[in-house]
């Protein structure tokens, strides 16, 4: 088999842009030799990478296959020449991190920082969002490793081929208005609560999660509304809307408006959200990923979430 970087190079760029006309105008090459080397790895590879129609191209199922291991492949080899540039022998390379958009503004910023600092050489960068958009993205091989909360995942990343290293565990907690009737107790039940407004977090997992609350407790919630930015959840209840419950805990209780919020334990005890590192099971993580995974270890400890 004769596949060469280039055609990788190649495929990633149709991929992204959706036809040959525009992957070529961005590499500055002519569409022949962009679609050469597409028919080339085809035939070499003796599958179909692409689907043609009148808007551009589609991947086939083959070819998202294909454009993971080519995205995959390509990073190493980034690694390779920046390891054999310096001779140092230090870490070097790309490292992308997937992570669920309310973990990422507690985790990232000292994570990206603390690891540019001691390994100058690896090229970090990240993205977010939801669970399921994460674990795509991995899959496409557009990410290293995914950080997020394991619920209804838990015992299902196996099955999906992946390994999950748990990093650490936050538990729920409720936020009320200063002026609420609780805002002074040490503890809130979920059943004193029930017939007021509630504010859903809901980027998925967390709707399914919160809801699973109540019903341990047996309650229903009365929902006002629904969102999937926790920023939105804190404005909301620190302008009176309504209370809610989230898992993540910045170091303060201020709405991004500036306004206050109490946030209270709950009476009843609930399992934590698992919050995990999750890498690909069907191959070894990089030393890039393990480093990185050992580091989030240290630096998401309960109290960072907290």
């Amino acid at each position: 088999m004769n596949v060469t970087l280039r055609q990788l190079d190649y495929l990633v760029a149709v991929a992204e842009h959706g036809t040959v006309t525009a992957a070529a105008q961005a590499l500055h090459l002519s569409q022949s030799t962009v679609s050469s080397a597409i028919a080339d790895l085809e035939r070499v590879l003796k599958i179909n990478l692409f689907v043609r129609h009148a808007r551009g191209l589609s991947l086939t199922r083959d070819g998202q296959m294909v454009l993971a291991e080519a995205r995959r492949l390509l990073r190493e080899v980034s690694s390779l020449e920046r390891r054999v540039a310096g001779l140092s022998g230090e870490l070097a390379g790309e490292l992308h991190i997937g992570c669920y958009s309310t973990i990422a503004p507690l985790l990232l910023p000292a994570i990206v920082t603390e690891f540019m600092l001691h390994y100058p050489a690896v090229d970090v960068n990240f993205s977010e969002g939801s669970q399921h958009a994460l674990l795509e993205q991995m899959e496409q091989g557009r990410s290293d490793v995914a950080v997020m909360y394991a619920y209804r995942f838990r015992n299902h990343l196996t099955d999906l081929g992946h390994t999950a290293t748990k990093l650490t565990a936050v538990p729920p907690y409720v936020l009320l208005h200063p002026e609420h009737s609780l805002a002074q107790a040490d503890t809130v039940a979920l059943r004193e609560l029930a017939d007021e407004p509630y504010i859903l977090f809901d980027l998925e997992p967390g709707g399914q999660y919160f809801l699973s609350v109540f019903d341990a407790e047996g309650v229903t919630p009365n929902i006002r509304f629904r969102t999937p930015n926790s920023e939105l959840v804190r404005c909301l209840v620190a302008r009176g809307a309504g209370y809610s419950l989230l898992s993540q805990r910045p170091k303060t209780t201020v709405s991004y408006e500036g306004l206050p919020y109490v946030a209270k334990e709950l009476t009843v005890k609930h399992e934590g959200l698992d919050v995990v590192a999750v890498t690909p099971g069907d191959r070894m993580p990089s030393k890039r990923v393990a480093t990185f995974i050992e580091m989030a270890v240290r630096l998401l400890r309960p109290e960072v979430l907290r």
